[in-house]
């Protein structure tokens, strides 16, 4: 999940635990991770498929010069852990606590005939993140630091968000750190960009881990500056 935007998620329809009970083999249970508790391993076999029902994850790769690269975070209706070949290719770890439903199948091992909505399910979710992947990539590689900071912002109120009459509110439970490791960024450079951004009254903090939205047209602008 590249801090997927529901327009990519909004067509993947929700199963009810009742009929994927009547799936014989598929083995759901729902399942409470506390916060910092990994789910799974880069290299681990890919048994189980995990849908977030509340909470927030991080996935993450170590490049080969040790460098921590994250390369999504989960939020509620996300997957995690799908797989095309039984093997886990990157490291999911809680950020909050969590509660998952966990599906004992992944994309590999799921029979269209056996488990027909479980597999249409896969199919809709993997073309959601192809193109949160797509986006994500012109992001990293097109967009000046203050321009992906803000669309990271718009990401997350997309996903999460409470209005306060004109401002909109936005928890960041993820640290600077990660947010930075998310957007090929430095520390640094998220710190002096949210600065700049309090400075030019389009943000401001209400406490360490909630960022209050100002001036949301304006950081959507901010965002995509050629649109």
């Amino acid at each position: 999940m590249y801090v997927t935007s529901h327009e990519f998620t909004a067509g993947i329809e929700a199963i009810q635990a009742t009929t994927l009970l009547c799936n014989e083999g598929l083995g759901l249970t729902i399942k409470s991770i506390p916060a910092g508790s990994i789910l799974f391993h880069e290299g681990d076999d890919a048994y189980a498929v995990y849908e977030i029902i509340e909470g927030v994850c991080r996935s993450s790769m170590v490049l080969s010069n040790g460098r921590r690269q994250i390369i999504s975070f989960g939020y509620p209706s996300d997957f995690v852990g799908v797989s095309h070949d039984c093997k886990y290719h990157y490291e999911c770890e809680a950020i909050t606590d969590m509660k998952v439903r966990v599906f004992r199948k992944n994309a590999c091992s799921a029979r269209s005939d056996t488990d027909p909505d479980f597999s249409d399910r896969m199919l809709k979710y993997m073309a959601a993140e192809v193109c949160g992947m797509q986006e994500h990539f012109m992001m990293l590689g097109k967009k000046s630091a203050t321009e992906k900071l803000a669309s990271f912002l718009i990401a997350i109120a997309d996903r999460s968000c409470t209005h306060d009459g004109q401002v909109i509110k936005i928890s960041l439970p993820m640290s600077r750190i990660d947010i930075a490791d998310f957007l090929g960024l430095t520390i640094e450079t998220i710190s002096r960009t949210f600065t700049k951004l309090r400075k030019d009254g389009i943000v401001e903090f209400d406490g360490s881990k909630t960022v209050v939205i100002l001036e949301p047209s304006i950081l959507l602008n901010v965002s995509n500056p050629d649109e």
